[in-house]
């Protein structure tokens, strides 16, 4: 029986403090390794004509690696050119309001980790289910998640709780006592997952992540109403708004 794949490449913006108005988690989705490989090569035919840009330099005796193009970093025009190729995949992000969150999570390190932990898992969620509902992927085949997530994003100490957790969401449900809600699952055979932290720098849909977390970030930060916000928001097919 084949096996349905799904590539889900995260990356972040803002940092998941109390100092901070927001924090973002976002990317893009493939459904093979062919589509996913095709979309790095366009993208990186992109890089290398704006890529000189960016380097201070010699051009004529340059011979080392150039810096890395980020949403930090890159000039409008280029920003345009490559999220006009980013928009014609699945986009997906996480908002995170940090000033919303329990004063009790935000104040200890480990409990904001968990936290971290819980928006992605239900992003990833989300992303699914988008999946399932504009058929996708079919919830009673197997199906293999590929996960890849910007190592500079989060810590690798818990990848294996992670990934178990992960697997427990989708095929067996989740219970919050505190709120007494009970999460069923939403798939219904094997389910594999592939769960790496990755250097940006190495992985061009990693990079895609990194604009489309930041231009998310700057549209929640603009201060606009929420109507013309989401609008604004368009270029996400997943939006997830959190607590």
């Amino acid at each position: 029986m084949n096996v349905q794949e799904l590539y889900i490449n995260m990356d972040d913006s803002g940092v998941l403090h109390q100092n901070e108005y927001c924090s973002i988690y976002g990317g893009l989705i493939f459904f093979s390794k062919q589509q996913q490989d095709d979309f790095g090569r366009k993208y990186k035919s992109i890089l290398n004509k704006i890529k000189c840009c960016y380097c201070k330099s010699n051009k004529l005796k340059c011979c080392h690696i150039c810096p890395e193009i980020k949403d930090t970093n890159i000039h409008s025009n280029h920003k345009r050119w490559l999220f006009n190729m980013i928009q014609k995949e699945i986009c997906f992000a996480v908002v995170i309001h940090n000033q919303k969150i329990k004063k009790s999570i935000m104040e200890n390190k480990n409990a904001r980790g968990r936290y971290r932990d819980y928006a992605q898992r239900l992003l990833i969620k989300r992303v699914l289910e988008y999946c399932i509902q504009n058929q996708y992927i079919n919830p009673f085949l197997p199906i293999k998640l590929i996960i890849r997530i910007d190592q500079q994003a989060t810590s690798t100490d818990t990848h294996r709780e992670f990934i178990f957790d992960i697997q427990k969401e989708l095929t067996q449900g989740m219970t919050n006592f505190e709120y007494r809600m009970v999460h069923k699952p939403i798939l219904y055979a094997k389910l594999e997952i592939d769960l790496k932290y990755v250097l940006s720098h190495r992985h061009i849909s990693i990079q895609a992540s990194d604009l489309i977390a930041g231009e998310t970030r700057h549209v929640i930060l603009s201060n606009m109403d929420s109507i013309t916000m989401l609008k604004k928001l368009d270029y996400l097919n997943i939006k997830l708004f959190l607590p």
